[in-house]
């Protein structure tokens, strides 16, 4: 059975507001093996499939989330050099006070690719970057974990642009 983004995220809140801290994971597909240079990492390979990047926002995870998708002159974070070049497919809040995106990387180390030290230069997680053959797979894994924290859940669709889906 799949897991339906549009119908998850109006069962559960979809309108939690823009500021509040918490979790995200950004889901985007490569559709073709990729070469790419990432910062202090070095040339790194990407195989296609689906991956799932973790991270904060602890002043405001959604703002987090949009920062991330748009365009930067500058490279900042690992992902602004990989982002670019994959297709968006969503992103999962998990809203909370609580620290927990190193738990959810160790919870999605367990289960998927993990790309070492990819997003996690400021911790001693192995990776903050995981792959799968599909980026449902990774949606299904964080959804259950975010679940099983007790974070408040908000999916935000995205567009092949990378642009947040929006209901007027």
């Amino acid at each position: 059975m799949g897991v339906n983004i549009q119908s998850y995220s109006e069962s559960t809140g979809g309108s939690v507001a823009n500021r509040l801290p918490g979790i995200y994971v950004l889901l985007f597909s490569l559709t073709q093996d990729e070469t790419v240079t990432v910062g202090k990492l070095g040339t790194l390979k990407f195989p296609v499939g689906g991956y799932a990047y973790v991270g904060s926002g602890m002043k405001g995870a959604e703002a987090r989330v949009r920062r991330h998708l748009r365009t930067h002159p500058r490279a900042s974070w690992h992902l602004d050099y990989l982002l670019p070049i994959g297709e968006p497919v969503a992103a999962i809040l998990g809203h909370t006070a609580g620290r927990l995106e190193c738990p959810l990387a160790q919870v999605l180390r367990h289960q998927f690719q993990v790309i070492p030290r990819f997003g996690s230069s400021d911790c001693r997680c192995s990776g903050h970057l995981f792959q799968s053959a599909d980026s449902e797979s990774l949606a299904k894994a964080t959804l259950d974990a975010l679940e099983r924290f007790g974070c408040a859940i908000k999916v935000l669709p995205l567009s092949p642009e990378g642009e947040l889906f929006t209901r007027q």
